[in-house]
């Protein structure tokens, strides 16, 4: 099997979603750009995760990365002979491949991913009136689509007739074992933290006005528990204004700045409840990732990664109702903390499976 897969960059939040593509599909990995514009994520540690190496295309930049004309294209086809080309959402690159597979006869589908929310679509919070609009005709001329919600994929079949599911996490065996390895580290942060007995609640994302972390500080506060710490992760041009909020809060909150790889993983071990109120979120892969290190989860509804929770493990939170909101935490956190074991690592709070969702994925492509 030789298939194409083109994006424009790799974040390490999907880097086990390439390496099964890549494993499950032999997908030849081809980004725009070695590095991401808006995060900045280290592309050294970024490319030793992946179990593939990456093609990275040349071409003319029109603005943000997204509005790139690649280079070679018809070459990679080509050479790679596809039976099937993933293009990244509604970009250039679609339209080049529809124009060489027209033009060369060849008979390679074309796939988009889609990182649209149901409230993305239904809820009118979309990125912009020009998404809206393309999400109204593009589909019909795709042979299929990929979406990280169900909710998505069930809209798009029924409006289009194609759509498959396929969630932002992480590989559950990889993720139990690179958890396991931080516990000692772990250990180390509870230590230098002074976290023994005191539930721990986590933010992780860039602190910025469409994350809502404000509302973050507020459930805490609302909480009332001198047993409880709240861990902001990340950093941003809300940071000053929420550091003062945070400083009339009766909780105590501590800012560690932004953290990738290691040094964020290893608090996920400490997390008793992971927090992510964002007014717009596409998906929100720190979900899962608290999930899997067996953290429970208090969600927007206006998040894509709400599909992954349920009552078992979490709430999804209406964040016009912060009152709600705030019940909705207490009724996550025990009522004692209770003392951690880093001996061995908790049981996962993860209801998908990475693995299980690309082997539906595989099956539907080889039935078609």
């Amino acid at each position: 099997m030789a298939n194409l897969f083109i994006r424009t960059s790799i974040a390490p939040y999907r880097i086990d979603t390439y390496n099964a593509l890549a494993e499950r599909l032999g997908m030849r990995m081809c980004f725009y750009s070695r590095e991401d514009s808006e995060q900045h994520y280290d592309p050294q540690w970024i490319e030793s995760q992946c179990r593939f190496k990456p093609t990275y295309l040349k071409g003319w930049h029109f603005g943000p990365e997204s509005r790139t004309v690649c280079r070679g294209l018809g070459k990679l086809v080509r050479q790679e002979k596809p039976d099937v080309v993933i293009v990244p959402e509604f970009q250039f690159a679609l339209w080049q491949m529809r124009w060489i597979r027209r033009f060369s006869r060849k008979k390679f589908k074309i796939v988009s991913m889609c990182d649209d929310s149901i409230d993305m679509i239904l809820g009118g919070n979309d990125f912009s009136k020009g998404h809206r609009w393309l999400r109204s005709f593009v589909p019909k001329k795709l042979d299929d689509i990929i979406t990280v919600t169900p909710e998505v994929c069930a809209w798009y079949r029924d409006h289009f007739g194609k759509g498959q599911w396929l969630p932002i996490i992480m590989d559950e065996d990889r993720a139990r074992e690179t958890y396991r390895h931080l516990l000692p580290a772990s250990a180390r942060l509870e230590e230098e933290y002074g976290l023994q007995g005191r539930n721990v609640l986590l933010y992780v994302g860039r602190l910025v006005d469409l994350k809502n972390v404000e509302a973050v500080i507020d459930a805490y506060g609302r909480l009332q528990r001198e047993d409880s710490v709240l861990v902001i992760i990340g950093d941003g041009p809300e940071r000053e204004k929420l550091e003062a909020q945070a400083g009339a809060c009766s909780g105590r909150v501590v800012f560690t700045g932004r953290l990738e790889g290691d040094g964020l993983y290893a608090w996920y071990n400490l997390c008793d409840v992971l927090l992510l109120l964002s007014r717009r979120e596409a998906f929100g892969a720190v979900t899962g990732e608290a999930l899997m290190a067996g953290a429970k989860a208090l969600v927007s509804s206006r998040a894509g990664s709400a599909c992954l929770v349920s009552e078992r493990n979490g709430r999804v939170a209406d964040i016009d109702d912060p009152e709600k909101a705030a019940r909705q935490l207490a009724e996550l956190l025990p009522e004692c903390p209770v003392a951690r074991d880093f001996a061995r690592l908790r049981p996962s709070c993860m209801e998908v499976s990475l693995s299980e969702r690309m082997d539906a994925l595989v099956k539907a492509w080889e039935e078609r």
